[in-house]
């Protein structure tokens, strides 16, 4: 099950990688920047399956600016700048949360704000090529310098190409959670609908509003 936490740390993830580059030195800035360059431009469209603990889930993320949509069966959630919708799915039950966070609450959600808080807390070093799956990627370690901090490292894989492979959550127990990225795209424009939620679409069993 995708739980909220998890979901929190995914897009903290995609929050360090987007602006790392100002943390990368030397041939790691290099490779980061590969990747940052592309998602800094525009929207950027993410697909991707996560391997946690044996399951594996399929899932969207879609950001421009400080709107984003994350996309999974579980959990589908809307953030148009002002107001967000989270919608959970369980057992053919729905249930439709809004608010409207306090920059607090943006901050463990939002890719953007969450820069705030990682920014300046993880080292990159360069880890060189490797050969993952047949497929030769370059590896770039982000370690986190406080030990108290929920993730221990952030590894990226990353194409010649420059297109982003995958992501590995490393968790101070130990645990490793896997995010490979089937495509990305960047460069792109939504309309303002793809970031707010559309009643008719997704209709809720149940709804709190916690405005």
């Amino acid at each position: 099950m995708l739980t909220q936490r998890f979901k929190s740390l995914l897009l903290i993830a995609f929050a360090i990688l987007i602006t790392t580059s100002t943390m990368a030195q030397g041939a790691a800035e290099v490779w980061i920047n590969k990747v940052t360059t592309q998602l800094q431009n525009k929207g950027a469209e993410i697909n991707f399956r996560i391997n946690e603990e044996g399951i594996r889930i399929s899932g969207k993320l879609l950001m421009e600016g400080n709107h984003f949509h994350f996309d999974t069966d579980e959990m589908k959630i809307w953030y148009d700048g002002t107001t967000q919708w989270t919608l959970q799915n369980s057992n053919e039950y729905s249930e439709l949360y809004i608010s409207e966070p306090t920059l607090e609450d943006q901050q463990s959600i939002n890719p953007y704000l969450l820069l705030k808080n990682y920014k300046e807390s993880f080292t990159a070093t360069d880890g060189g090529d490797k050969t993952i799956a047949g497929i030769l990627l370059h590896e770039v370690t982000l370690t986190a310098k406080d030990d108290a901090q929920e993730l221990s490292a952030l590894k990226v894989y990353i194409k010649s190409s420059g297109d982003l492979a995958a992501l590995h959550l490393i968790f101070p127990d130990d645990r490793v959670y896997k995010i490979d990225i089937r495509s990305m795209r960047s460069g792109l424009t939504f309309p303002q609908h793809t970031f707010t939620y559309i009643e008719k679409a997704y209709p809720a069993n149940e709804v709190i509003d916690m405005r």
